[in-house]
């Protein structure tokens, strides 16, 4: 018997050959195909900004026990757009002890804006009556669970603030 008239060794030659060039067409497919997938899937994993940290403003505009509002801006990036200086949310800045503290103003109960009652030195939320003291602590209400405080990082004489959510209606502090 002559080689090539299909006999055994010249058939196992070529399924070897015919898987090889298959995993080369396929592996030639997959060079560009990543990168344009990764392009398309981009935004998914993006927050545009929410948890990494953003100017708040000079420490000195935010110092004293009074709190003072602040609202964090950030770009906003997708695939296609870039959008300047969109709001991310607020927090409520004082200092107390010589150190910046900063408090989400989103209640923990349902997740309400929390404001400043200067005249009773209190946080306040207006949909279900929690109160809240200066460092944060529940006086009143059905929230589960104090003012979230936010992380701060003072550099230069200028004041940035990490803003992450939590999960309303828990008593731990669950980030979303």
């Amino acid at each position: 018997m002559s080689p090539g008239a299909g006999g055994e060794p010249d058939g196992g030659r070529r399924a070897v050959l015919k898987l090889g060039i298959g995993a080369l067409g396929l592996g030639l497919a997959a060079v560009p195909a990543a990168p344009a997938i990764g392009y398309l899937l981009f935004p998914s994993g993006s927050k545009g900004g929410e948890a990494a940290f953003l100017p708040a403003g000079k420490r000195s505009a935010l110092a004293g026990a009074t709190p003072v509002r602040v609202d964090l801006y950030a770009d906003k990036v997708d695939a296609w757009n870039k959008t300047p200086d969109v709001k991310l949310g607020s927090c409520w800045v004082l200092e107390r002890d010589g150190a910046l503290h900063a408090f989400s103003t989103v209640c923990p109960h349902l997740g309400c804006a929390v404001d400043f009652d200067a005249e009773a030195q209190k946080f306040k939320c207006p949909c279900h009556r929690s109160a809240f003291g200066l460092d944060g602590s529940v006086e009143a209400g059905p929230s589960p669970r104090p003012l979230d405080s936010l992380e701060i990082k003072e550099q230069d004489g200028l004041v940035a603030i990490r803003l992450v959510r939590y999960r309303q209606g828990v008593a731990d502090k669950e980030p979303v």
